[in-house]
């Protein structure tokens, strides 16, 4: 009996030495995967932009007035909910502790403006446009949770006038 006593002594040690392990680990692996696949979406996302943004560039035309244009126009929308990667978030709380400029969440948004401009001149494509004129870009900021585990979601609305092609005669 006694042997066995000390085998489940043993035992317990082993037990509570994992569950440490597993509370003091858990977090740290949490963040790394956090930021693994934060880094990955950042990437598609760029390389997103960098394939779309080319082929889309010949309709966007002005974002200060409607061009003489004998065609008829239509709206085009475009628009993207974004939430920042955990490393943008990561560095952002730390930053946000000394002060200065919050470059990674700068990115952020610049990648969220380009998504909901790709967006609306994706719809002008759709409509048969031959360029968008009077771009504008609206934003807001929404909320989610609460207290220490709230994060702000950045909503963009990129809008213009489709310029459509003139009726065949």
């Amino acid at each position: 009996m006694e042997g066995s006593g000390g085998l489940l002594g043993a035992l317990f040690a082993l037990i509570f030495v994992v569950i440490i392990v597993l509370i003091v680990l858990s977090p740290l692996l949490i963040l790394g995967y956090g930021i693994v696949v934060g880094f990955q979406r950042r990437t598609r996302v760029q390389q997103y932009l960098a394939a779309e943004e080319p082929r889309l560039a010949h309709l966007l035309t002005s974002n200060v007035q409607q061009p003489e244009h004998p065609g008829g126009t239509a709206l085009a929308l475009g628009s993207v909910a974004y939430a920042a990667d955990a490393p943008s978030r990561f560095v952002s709380s730390w930053r946000n502790l000394f002060g200065g400029k919050l470059e990674s969440m700068s990115e952020q948004a610049e990648i969220a403006r380009r998504l909901a401009v790709v967006r609306m001149l994706e719809h002008a494509a759709q409509l048969g446009a031959t360029g968008v004129s009077n771009v504008r870009i609206e934003t807001s900021e929404v909320f989610s949770g609460s207290g220490r585990s709230q994060r702000m979601v950045l909503e963009l609305l990129a809008y213009g006038n489709a310029l459509l092609p003139a009726p065949q005669r």
